[in-house]
């Protein structure tokens, strides 16, 4: 059970009302972790207009879903893990590199730029700092922007697994 409520439509602060409505319209439903952000709207806004910048990344879709989904997975965020694996189906990750990322260095699933990707995320969310070795392998494939992307990626999915779990989110 959520530790704070839901705030609904009716509830919600006049400039988020068309914020869910246009949710709604889109998605079919208001994700909860909004909802629950809803409480101030100010950093609901403030989320939104981050969170919306990673469709628009030059980084490829695959690889950022596979950096969020690993990084859900290593922090146990099962509302992350279920909204981003969707989002990964739609950016072009097949079932298998799907169901793999726990395995992904034993896997054949994924191919080097992937598989690289998945040890950053994991290594970014242990640990913080990456090996130097993967950081140049990265900086030399993906690119300065790409590189940021790509932190900037698992930030925001370590900071929004750790929204959802300490406030005990239920889906949807």
């Amino acid at each position: 059970m959520a530790l704070v409520s839901y705030v609904s439509n009716q509830d919600a602060a006049e400039k988020i009302k068309p914020v869910f409505e246009g949710m709604e319209k889109k998605i079919g439903v208001v994700p909860n972790v909004f909802r629950a952000m809803a409480h101030n709207p100010e950093m609901l806004e403030a989320f939104l207009a981050l969170n919306a910048t990673l469709p628009k990344t030059q980084l490829n879709g695959k690889l950022r879903e596979l950096a969020y989904i690993k990084t859900s997975e290593l922090n146990g965020c099962d509302y992350c893990l279920h909204h981003h694996r969707g989002m990964g189906k739609k950016a072009g990750l097949n079932d298998r590199q799907l169901a793999e990322t726990a395995n992904f260095e034993t896997s054949e699933a994924y191919d080097d730029i992937e598989r690289d990707v998945l040890r950053y995320a994991e290594e970014v969310t242990r640990h913080i700092d990456v090996d130097d070795v993967l950081a140049a392998r990265l900086k030399e494939t993906l690119g300065d922007r790409e590189l940021v992307e790509l932190a900037m990626t698992v930030g925001i999915a370590n900071f929004t697994n750790r929204v959802t779990e300490t406030l005990r989110l239920d889906l949807p």
